[in-house]
């Protein structure tokens, strides 16, 4: 588990809105939020939180850093609000509170690009990594610029980082949750070796527990969706993406 301290160097100057139906599970987490982030709010639902965002924009027009939501809620459902702030926003980072029963939803949120996770019932332990995890990639984020949004992977693949598509002779290819959460860090990480321990931390950061023997079966399957030598082996270290082109 990361370390307080630690954690609230990354979070200490973020705004976040925490969007939760079951007020006890609400009222616990804003208790925990505000150790860490400049600014908390709180809605109840989606249709609430959509206001809210809304208002604050009003005098931050980028929104707030960072969205937690669950999923199952009455007026607004996760989907739905996520959708709705990424049509406002598209850049802005999302995570779910999910369920086991919430599966038939994941891939809703996958396809708008949200793929950050926490499963309930929440761990302590996961909650505090996953917001390092997160308000990392947030304090790390650059402007983005349209020009770099799609890497060129060689043999006419694409990958749009920004709609997380993999695409070849404009063909879309078809990649897994995992898969796609593997690709996104490898991406991430441009010419940057990741070890096991990071894919591992990354994964669990996106409520997705694996071992190594996962990692070795999941890398050889998305490099059979790829040109050869994009996902290369550093012996002894761990995996690199280089685009080809």
């Amino acid at each position: 588990m990361i370390d307080y301290g630690t954690l609230f160097l990354q979070t200490k100057n973020l705004s976040l809105l925490l969007v939760e139906d079951y007020e006890p599970l609400r009222n616990d987490m804003a208790e925990v939020l505000e150790d860490f982030f400049k600014t908390v709010r709180v809605a109840s639902d989606g249709t609430e939180a959509l206001k809210i965002y809304q208002e604050y924009q009003k005098t931050y027009p980028l929104g707030f850093d960072l969205v937690i939501s669950d999923i199952q809620m009455p007026l607004m459902n996760g989907v739905e609000l996520g959708k709705a702030l990424r049509d406002i926003n598209a850049d802005q980072q999302i995570v779910i509170l999910s369920a086991h029963t919430d599966s038939d939803y994941l891939l809703k949120l996958i396809n708008l690009g949200i793929a950050q996770f926490i499963t309930k019932p929440i761990k302590h332990e996961e909650l505090l990594d996953t917001l390092y995890y997160v308000s990392k990639k947030i304090t790390a984020a650059e402007p983005k610029n349209p020009d770099v949004l799609i890497v060129n992977l060689g043999e006419n693949y694409l990958w749009d980082k920004e709609k997380l598509l993999l695409k070849q002779d404009d063909i879309t290819i078809e990649l897994t949750r995992h898969e796609l959460l593997l690709m996104q860090l490898l991406v991430r990480n441009e010419e940057q070796v990741c070890t096991n321990d990071d894919i591992m931390q990354d994964f669990y950061a996106n409520g997705v527990d694996i071992n190594e023997k996962n990692i070795r079966n999941l890398v050889f399957k998305l490099r059979k969706k790829l040109p050869e030598k994009v996902i290369g082996s550093v012996y002894g270290m761990g995996y690199k993406f280089t685009p080809l082109d």
